[in-house]
């Protein structure tokens, strides 16, 4: 474990928040999904060992990084997944978990349960098999996706479901979230945005509701709708990315956000200080602040 010294005052520049994309590799094909591009085995040869990340995971550890989030692709199809995950408790990250739940049997619950991570992030696409399944392109997915959820409930995990809202379940969104409702203390968040796929194409933008349309579904729901009217009635805030958050991708790739791959710094042949203090600065983002925002935004991970 990397000793820890006391951390008095924040610095503006200060590597709290990592998202780390430890794979593209995946089970499903979900149709909107930006990495799957990569989840081919030419590619997977190339991500980054199990040495690789603990060595760059204890980099980040001896410079303070406090908050780490595991996604990909889906972080459990590494084979060493919990190698990797239980090297990261063990340095005292806290620890999210990105996945779509479809890997999470008996075995894994128990594991995770052992060593909780500070929060579970699953994707809910539907309510009907058909929906989901429509979406994750996986036959028994929704199964799996919904036993995963009893699973990690029934040993109290911290839990956040998550839906991208889309042509394909438009009409299931609202009962989506009263079913979520429903479960007990778990989180949800409605995402409405679609990104370009990591080999440049903007296939998931056929999947995307119009702006009438999301307004139309916010519009219903008292909680979607004042977080829609907060989000219009301000200034969008400037991005902080590369001054306290940064993204890691699944070759060693460290770059400022998961959205912003305009340039990277090469963790394989560098050190994550020099990388952080000394490239990141000079990366473009047409979002960038030059002075920080609060300390704790929940949103200043692009996920």
């Amino acid at each position: 474990m990397i000793e820890r010294k006391p951390l008095r005052t924040i610095p503006e520049h200060y590597p709290l928040s990592c998202q780390w994309e430890i794979t593209c590799r995946c089970n499903l094909r979900c149709v909107m999904c930006y990495t799957d591009c990569f989840n081919r085995a030419d590619k997977i040869r190339t991500e980054l060992s199990t040495d690789e990340i603990i060595r760059i995971m204890d980099e980040l550890a001896e410079a303070g990084c406090m908050e780490l989030c595991l996604t990909g692709g889906e972080p459990l199809a590494r084979p060493d997944f919990f190698q990797v995950y239980e090297h990261a408790k063990s340095n005292g990250f806290l620890v999210t978990l990105f996945t779509n739940g479809t890997l999470i049997t008996e075995e894994v619950a128990d594991q995770l349960a052992a060593l909780p991570p500070h929060r579970i992030e699953i994707s809910l696409h539907g309510l009907q098999e058909k929906t989901f399944e429509g979406v994750a392109q996986g036959k028994g997915s929704f199964q799996r996706c919904m036993t995963a959820i009893r699973l990690l409930l029934d040993r109290n995990l911290p839990l956040v479901l998550k839906t991208t809202a889309m042509t394909l379940n438009k009409d299931e969104i609202l009962a989506i979230k009263r079913h979520v409702r429903s479960l007990g203390p778990v989180g949800y968040r409605l995402g409405e945005d679609m990104r370009p796929t990591l080999d440049g194409s903007d296939a998931p933008e056929r999947w995307a509701l119009s702006e009438a349309e999301l307004l139309d579904i916010n519009r219903q729901d008292p909680e979607l709708w004042n977080e829609t009217r907060r989000k219009q009635s301000r200034q969008p805030p400037s991005c902080v990315s590369g001054m306290r958050s940064f993204h890691i991708d699944a070759y060693g790739q460290l770059q400022l956000c998961s959205a912003n791959r305009q340039m990277s710094y090469d963790l394989r042949r560098g050190s994550f200080i020099e990388g952080f203090y000394h490239a990141l600065p000079s990366f473009p983002c047409r979002w960038k602040s030059e002075t920080p925002g609060p300390l704790i935004q929940p949103s200043a991970i692009h996920a």
